[in-house]
């Protein structure tokens, strides 16, 4: 709004303003509203959802051909949400172990859990330089394992995938190891190594499938229902 006084017209009118500045009178444009600038898009991998969600599902992505089942996006989730999970709360530790006990479990085939198949404690030991142990105890299979009816054979198998968590020349390393053995047999203790192509600080996750032939299929094959064929990560931590 302007005004008329002795010196003339003050204020605004419209877009127009007059002034006076050292006895001379002005008129100029009215500024318009500055645009707020608007910051640019956070880089994801700088939050523990971001590392998670690229470099969680990039090492989920490297097991989807080591099983007998799909992985599919519930699958993909819920192995974000734990990872994320575990991430958050150790990302700080100094010393974060590869333990199955500090980690718990996660499964992979939602529709069972590796827990009402295998009874027996499993163990996941780093003993650096990339080089993972997992020591399997005495298994007694009847007594153990819970399997289809007429199970002739079971297959375990151990699955080992790192990451730096960083844009890397190789941002994966995957390595695998299995063993079979006939149902109706005890098992003596073992140990089997999985060896990573990955250095101190990686993070690391192990995972465990179980599968069974039955006197239904054909010698060599295995039972493809998805009610047998449980799947779970079973550790995660950081590389010694």
């Amino acid at each position: 709004m302007a005004r008329v006084t002795e010196e003339g017209i003050k204020g605004t009118v419209g877009n127009v303003v007059f002034y006076t500045r050292e006895g001379k009178k002005y008129v100029r444009s009215k500024p318009g509203k500055r645009k707020k600038k608007r910051s640019g898009p956070e880089n994801p991998l700088n939050t523990i959802f971001g590392l998670v969600s690229t470099y969680g599902s990039g090492m989920v992505k490297q097991m989807k051909e080591s099983f007998l089942f799909s992985l599919g996006l519930k699958s993909y989730n819920n192995a974000r949400g734990w990872m994320r999970n575990l991430y958050a709360e150790h990302k700080d530790d100094e010393n974060w172990d590869l333990s199955v006990r500090n980690s718990g479990m996660c499964q992979l085939n939602a529709e069972v859990d590796l827990r009402d198949f295998i009874r027996t404690d499993i163990t996941v030991n780093d003993s650096g330089n990339g080089n993972i142990t997992v020591v399997f105890p005495e298994i007694d299979p009847k007594r153990d394992f819970k399997v289809p009816s007429r199970t002739m054979k079971v297959n375990v198998k151990l699955i080992l995938v790192t990451s730096p968590f960083r844009i890397a020349p190789n941002p994966y390393s995957y390595c695998t190891q299995q063993i079979s053995f006939i149902y109706n047999d005890p098992v003596p203790a073992r140990s089997f190594d999985l060896q990573a192509a990955a250095g101190t600080g990686d993070i690391a996750i192990v995972a465990m499938a179980l599968e069974f032939e039955t006197g239904d299929s054909v010698s060599g094959s295995y039972n493809k229902e998805k009610k047998w064929l449980p799947a779970a990560i079973i550790a995660m931590g950081r590389l010694k």
